[in-house]
């Protein structure tokens, strides 16, 4: 939670980019796509909606008097696994972007958590005991708030052990929302020629790579045969098309929903990067400087 008047520039350039995140996020949902997808999708809406309303404490304090901080780190802590369990099936599958796809997500899901699991940590922390001690927002021992926090700093305490936990997963998103920054600019490439660029609901043919994002998709495809001593002739059966391990639908590098894609991407690595610098202070105090 951050507070305008406290850190204007934070507060207003996460609104920007939790709402771009959640507004795309909406968006994806809209597309064709199967069941599995359809369920990645929603966990990704949900994330960008929930960390849209953590930035205001009005929102914040309104979403947790209905959804327990606890609550919401075990929805998101089982939302991790999902996409481990996807990344396990598309390894199985020999799909090796598949599985870095959903790895990516499920250290994402698994940043959210640990953030999450923090901030419900430290609220318990805050109201325990409240009243006893030696003034307001004072805890048990007489420490308040802000002697609390910086006893639990240091090595060995809450927030120290938190912010070393916290270290991969922040090197994840920092290198993650700088990937998606990188894609957002590519240049665009000449598509090959069974390639398609309107989509997974096109009707080009069966060579067009789009009939082929959807595991519950028919390709059309050609089939020779023959019958006594005539000339094999063409056939066209229908089968099985295969299945890619994305949560989206295909889209050629450098198109619009393609650079719309990864800048939501780089919205919502990046933003859970800022939003958590606060956490890694213990460990990294210069973090402070991204408080403005």
């Amino acid at each position: 939670m951050f507070a305008f008047a406290d850190t204007p520039v934070r507060f207003v350039g996460l609104l920007l980019l939790f709402a771009w995140c959640t507004l795309w996020s909406a968006y994806e949902l809209t597309r064709p796509q199967d069941a599995r997808q359809r369920i990645s999708n929603a966990l990704h809406l949900l994330m960008a909606v929930v960390m849209l309303l953590m930035v205001s404490p009005a929102t914040w304090t309104r979403l947790v008097a209905v959804v327990p901080t606890f609550a919401l780190v075990g929805l998101f802590a089982l939302s991790t696994a999902w996409f481990v369990w996807l990344a396990i099936e598309a390894v199985r599958g020999s799909d090796r972007n598949g599985g870095l796809h959903f790895s990516g997500h499920a250290a994402m899901f698994g940043a959210m958590t640990w953030h999450l699991a923090a901030m419900a940590v430290m609220q318990t922390a805050m109201s325990h005991g409240m009243g006893m001690g030696s003034g307001p927002g004072s805890h048990p021992g007489g420490m308040n708030k802000g002697e609390w926090m910086t006893a639990q700093s240091v090595p060995g305490g809450t927030l120290w052990i938190f912010a070393l936990v916290g270290v991969p997963l922040m090197a994840y998103l920092l290198v993650s929302s700088l990937r998606s920054l990188w894609q957002a600019v590519r240049p665009r490439t000449a598509p090959a020629a069974s390639a398609c660029s309107c989509g997974p609901d096109c009707t080009c043919g069966p060579e067009c790579s789009c009939r082929v994002n959807h595991p519950d998709a028919m390709a059309r495809e050609p089939e020779l045969v023959s019958s006594g001593g005539t000339a094999p002739v063409p056939l066209t059966v229908v089968a099985p098309a295969t299945s890619t391990h994305s949560c989206h639908e295909v889209r050629p590098v450098g198109t619009a929903k393609y650079r719309l894609e990864a800048i939501a991407a780089f919205a919502m690595n990046f933003g859970m990067f800022w939003m958590s610098t606060g956490l890694m202070v213990p460990i990294l105090p210069f973090f402070r400087l991204l408080a403005f």
